[in-house]
């Protein structure tokens, strides 16, 4: 299990599903976004306060520059919502599934689609809240900064160009093998984080939520599995 990490993105959630079953038999590196640190922290073996920007696509590019040369084999991503019922659904499936591999094998649950570009192609976005109740209570904002590049199929061609990539992942929630990060640049992973480091709400986080299948292309060392 030492090769297995776990990254939580937190803002406000209490992280009481990590005393659950299977989240129970992990520790969790929490980064913690928020003005408090009122959660549970019996299965939480780090805690890093970092600022509140970007959500977690920003905490999961955060995580991947400052441990570039030193990551886990597999590691896993969550928000700190994983109490809302359909991620908790692909989190414990992602979790079960290392388990049964023997804590070997990283598992990315999502959709194929024919071209990710092309699917999200006209994609924007101006307003978005937090679905989770608690994060609401300390941010209710609902206007995105918007994108400097924008529609979706812009902001692709920018980052990636003419990679054709197939699997989609949303809600945050997937794990990678290590060698799926590293066959990229860390220059790559800053160029990225530069999109979602300014503001709390950014329209650019949901251009990388559809894009985590594209940023990892080709994702050869992790199992891919059909939502």
């Amino acid at each position: 299990m030492n090769n297995v990490e776990i990254v939580v993105s937190r803002f406000n959630e209490d992280l009481r599903w990590t005393m659950e079953a299977p989240f129970n038999l992990f520790k969790y590196i929490v980064y913690n976004k928020g003005i408090n640190d009122n959660f549970n922290k019996t299965n939480v073996k780090q805690i890093i306060n970092i600022k509140n920007v970007g959500r977690c696509d920003h905490t999961y590019l955060y995580h991947i520059i400052e441990n570039y040369n030193n990551l886990s084999d597999i590691i896993v991503f969550f928000p700190g919502s994983i109490n809302l019922d359909w991620k908790k659904k692909k989190a414990k499936r992602i979790l079960n599934n290392i388990i049964k591999s023997n804590y070997s094998k990283a598992y990315f649950i999502g959709s194929y689609v024919k071209d990710v570009k092309e699917k999200f192609k006209n994609f924007r976005l101006d307003n978005y809240k937090s679905a989770d109740k608690t994060n609401l209570l300390l941010n209710n904002e609902s206007i995105l900064k918007k994108c400097v590049i924008r529609p979706y199929c812009n902001w692709y061609n920018f980052f990636f160009g003419n990679t054709q990539a197939h699997w989609v992942t949303m809600c945050g929630v997937f794990s990678l093998d290590k060698k799926d990060i590293t066959q990229h640049s860390l220059e790559r992973y800053q160029r990225l984080i530069q999109t979602v480091n300014t503001h709390s709400n950014p329209e650019a986080g949901h251009y990388l939520e559809r894009s985590w299948g594209v940023i990892f292309y080709p994702l050869i060392h992790t199992v891919k599995i059909q939502e």
